[in-house]
C-alpha cells in the first residue's frame, strides 16, 4: 500500500472512532433536553406578595355634586401604596411560555391629611379611612432558562381594576360615612423575575410589575346618598409593585 493509501485508510479510522465516541454523549444529551421540554401542557399557580407603589393621577379633571374639580389628588397623595395577594392561573404549553390569568387584591395603605390642608389628600384627622382594590385580566409568560436553578422571566399582561375607599366619623359632632369607589382597564402591565428552583416543579424568587391604567368611571355617596361624580378628562396611573413570588406546575 503506498503512503497516500495508508493515510487515507488512517484518516477514514479516525473520523469512524471520533464518531463513536461522540455517540453517547449525544445519547445523553438527548434525554437532558427532552426533560426540559414537557410532553403536555401543565398546570402553572403562582402565589405573590409584596408593596405597590402608587403612580399617577385619579383624572385630569373631576366632577362630583356638581363641584368640578381641575387638580385631582395624584394617588401618592392619599395612600403609602398597597400591600398585594396575587394569584397565577395558567398552562405551560412549552418549557418556555405560559398562558393564563390573574388575580389581585390590595389593601391600600391611606395617609393622613395635612391639618393646614385637609383637601390636599389622605385621609382627614379624626376619621377613620379604608381602601380595598381588586385587579383581574389575562397575562403571558416567558422564561428564558427552563429547566436550570435559576430562570429568568418576562411577562405581559392586560384586565381590568377597581378601587373602593371608605370615610367614617365625626366633624363637629356631625356624622360623616362617604365612599368613593373608580374603576378602569388595566391596559398593560409589564413584568418580570427571576424564578429560583427550590424543588421539581417548584420555584421562588423576586419579580417587578409596572402597570399602565386609566380610571374612566366613578361613583360618590354621602350618608348612602348617591352623588353625580364624572370624570372629565381622564389621566395615566398605575402600580410599580415589588415582591416575591412562588410558583408550583402540576
Amino acid at each position: 500500500m503506498s503512503l497516500p493509501q495508508r493515510a487515507l485508510g488512517w484518516s477514514a479510522l479516525g473520523l469512524w472512532l471520533a464518531g463513536t465516541a461522540a455517540l453517547p454523549g449525544a445519547a445523553r444529551a438527548e434525554p437532558e433536553r427532552a426533560e426540559a421540554e414537557p410532553a403536555e401542557a401543565r398546570l402553572h399557580l403562582g402565589l405573590r406578595t409584596g408593596f405597590g407603589l402608587p403612580l399617577g393621577r385619579y383624572a385630569a379633571v373631576r366632577t362630583v355634586a356638581s363641584f368640578r374639580n381641575t387638580d385631582v389628588n395624584a394617588l401618592a397623595d392619599d395612600t403609602y401604596g398597597a400591600i398585594p395577594i396575587w394569584l397565577d392561573v395558567g398552562y405551560r404549553w412549552s418549557a418556555r411560555w405560559m398562558f393564563g390569568a390573574y388575580a389581585m387584591a390590595g389593601l391600600v395603605l391611606p395617609k393622613t391629611a395635612a391639618t393646614g390642608d385637609p383637601l390636599g389628600g389622605g385621609c382627614p384627622e379624626g376619621l377613620d379611612c379604608s381602601a380595598f382594590g381588586v385587579r383581574l385580566g389575562l397575562q403571558a409568560q416567558y422564561r428564558f432558562a427552563p429547566g436550570d436553578s435559576l430562570d429568568p422571566w418576562l411577562g405581559l399582561g392586560l384586565g381590568y381594576e377597581w378601587i373602593w375607599s371608605d370615610l367614617e366619623g365625626e366633624v363637629f359632632n356631625i356624622p360623616v360615612d362617604a365612599s368613593n369607589d373608580y374603576a378602569g382597564p388595566d391596559l398593560a402591565h409589564v413584568q418580570g423575575g427571576l424564578d429560583i428552583r427550590v424543588s421539581d416543579g417548584a420555584t421562588l424568587g423576586p419579580f417587578l410589575s409596572l402597570s399602565a391604567m386609566r380610571y374612566t368611571s366613578c361613583t360618590a355617596t354621602d350618608s348612602d346618598n348617591a352623588l353625580d361624580c364624572e370624570l372629565n378628562e381622564q389621566s395615566w396611573h398605575g402600580w410599580l409593585v415589588l415582591g416575591v413570588r412562588g410558583t408550583l406546575e402540576l
